[in-house]
């Protein structure tokens, strides 16, 4: 594989653009999924770790209109950090190192991956503080979705130009066509 990816083989572009692809729509299906549950409202976060049910409320009180929604269970919490604390950091180890191969300053590659690293501990322990500290960490979750969607971007926009975008002179100087 060579250092630089403008100057891989086609077989090594087609193989990372591919999984570049995969790896946006995985995320893409993440961030739906999230939309979903949550539409990146604090109020909605809260309701989604920490339910409706309330213990004050009368036997007959109405029910609410999205239904009852139970708090998280540690359990279930740790059933999800359990799986995402292994393949989040593999899945991000494995674009930083694609876009490492590309041109990009040094400087801004690390903070992409400084971005990327705090983008994830936000992730995986924001579910635990909205449930077991705070609901206003709420806030916390959602600025993990948006620092690990830009840095999405930039892992997979980055590498596809570098490979397709980009066409370089016979001494390696790149110009546009």
């Amino acid at each position: 594989m060579p250092k630089r990816l403008n100057s891989a083989s086609l077989s090594n572009k087609l193989a990372i653009s591919f999984f570049l692809i995969l790896m946006g729509l995985s995320m893409g299906i993440a961030f739906w999924m999230f939309y979903q549950r949550t539409s990146f409202s604090p109020d909605k976060v809260v309701l989604h770790y920490l339910g409706n049910v309330r213990e004050d409320e009368p036997e007959d009180a109405p029910l609410p209109e999205e239904g009852l929604m139970f708090p998280k269970s540690s359990r279930e919490l740790a059933e999800v950090l359990h799986v995402h604390a292994f393949t989040i950091p593999l899945i991000f180890f494995v674009l930083s190192r694609i876009l490492n191969m590309t041109t990009v300053p040094d400087r801004a590659r690390a903070a992409t991956h400084i971005t990327a690293f705090v983008g994830i501990i936000l992730n995986l322990t924001g579910p635990w503080l909205v449930r077991f500290v705070s609901p206003g960490f709420s806030v916390w979750l959602i600025a993990s979705y948006v620092l690990l969607g830009s840095v999405i971007i930039v892992y997979i926009a980055c590498p596809m130009y570098e490979m397709w975008g980009r066409v370089e002179d016979e001494r390696g100087r790149s110009f546009e066509d």
